[in-house]
């Protein structure tokens, strides 16, 4: 619910389901597995890559016209006659999701809570400022959550149940990414280089993702006139990458700009993508950094190992100059890891 009471007109940003949250906790039997701060940048940015087809259907997690927004939570410049604005607005009203995708309930056997002892998967959210998922002229405009619910299937079959208590009663492992924030760097746009150290050990590094917010208006925007959407491209000519002292581990010659778009396809690209070249070098930019040695993006464990975490990996990025002006980027760590379960309760993770 939105109180924004000196602007009828004020909306949501688009993908609430995702932008609503500032932080996201993944827990089992209170040993921390995931932690993903500023998760809105990373997960708004994602779902970007989906298909034309699965964004149109996603209404539910707030992917929507501006239209569709607006009818939602009321904002008096609505048209609401509009069609299918109207029809799907009446079906889902002033309710929306937020995905709970963590892979030990997506990606492989039914999750059997019960067939755990002790250990109890948890998620802790911290949801963000309401300048971050507010578009209002009112700078003291506010959102409230009501009737939260957790929603879910339910499969009812003893077999099945038994032969999960089995597997978690002798050993099996659960595959899962772990995206790591590990920076937020305040910038000046105007730098000709900027140099970054990750110094992160990791069993299998998938890749560093580095994401640009331009806070000015017009682009993604000040509080309350965000465009969660929008991600800025700060112009890099030439990227050098140095791995626990070893230099130009990627790219011989560093990476150029040609390489950028055949890069961040390996990282996030499906068939059909809503996001094609034009649009990605324009508002919906990302470097994307690939330490995999197979494309595959089923393949777990073909990351590269980084041990030495006083070296780490460090990145030389040359750009062009432009206007002096704050610039934030966001620095993600993409891993693959592992949850070892046995004698009916979690053993160890390993990342």
């Amino acid at each position: 619910m939105l109180d924004g009471s000196e602007d009828d007109n004020r909306t949501v940003v688009n993908n609430l389901g995702r932008a609503i949250v500032k932080k996201i906790s993944v827990k089992l039997e209170g040993k921390e597995v995931l932690c993903l701060d500023d998760a809105d940048i990373y997960l708004c940015y994602k779902d970007l890559w989906l298909t034309d087809k699965e964004r149109k259907n996603a209404a539910y997690y707030g992917i929507q016209s501006e239209n569709t927004s607006k009818i939602r939570v009321g904002a008096s410049d609505a048209v609401a006659a509009t069609q299918p604005d109207a029809s799907i607005a009446a079906a889902f009203g002033n309710r929306f999701v937020i995905p709970r995708d963590f892979e030990i309930l997506t990606d492989h056997a039914p999750f059997y809570q019960t067939g755990l002892d002790t250990d109890r998967l948890s998620f802790e959210l911290i949801f963000n400022d309401y300048g971050r998922v507010i578009r209002s002229t009112d700078a003291n405009a506010i959102y409230q959550i009501n009737n939260i619910a957790l929603e879910f299937d339910i499969v009812t079959h003893q077999d099945l149940a038994r032969l999960m208590r089995q597997q978690y009663m002798s050993q099996t492992v659960v595959l899962y990414t772990r995206i790591l924030r590990r920076r937020m760097i305040a910038l000046n746009n105007s730098d000709v280089t900027w140099n970054i150290n990750l110094n992160t050990p990791a069993r299998s590094l998938k890749g560093v993702l580095l994401l640009s917010e331009d806070p000015a208006p017009g682009a993604m925007g000040l509080a309350f006139g965000r465009n969660s959407e929008f991600y800025y491209n700060p112009r890099i000519l030439k990227v050098q990458v140095t791995v626990e002292g070893i230099p130009n581990k990627l790219y011989a010659q560093g990476m150029h700009p040609y390489q950028h778009w055949d890069e961040i396809v390996k990282g996030f690209a499906c068939k059909d993508s809503s996001t094609d070249m034009s649009t990605y070098f324009r508002n919906r930019y990302a470097l994307w950094l690939d330490f995999r040695s197979s494309d595959d993006p089923k393949l777990h464990g073909s990351g590269r190992q980084v041990e030495n975490a006083s070296e780490g990996v460090t990145l030389q990025l040359d750009k062009t100059a432009e206007p002096a002006g704050p610039l934030n980027c966001y620095v993600y760590l993409v891993m693959d890891a592992q949850l070892n379960i046995g004698s009916v309760q979690l053993i160890s993770v390993i990342f």
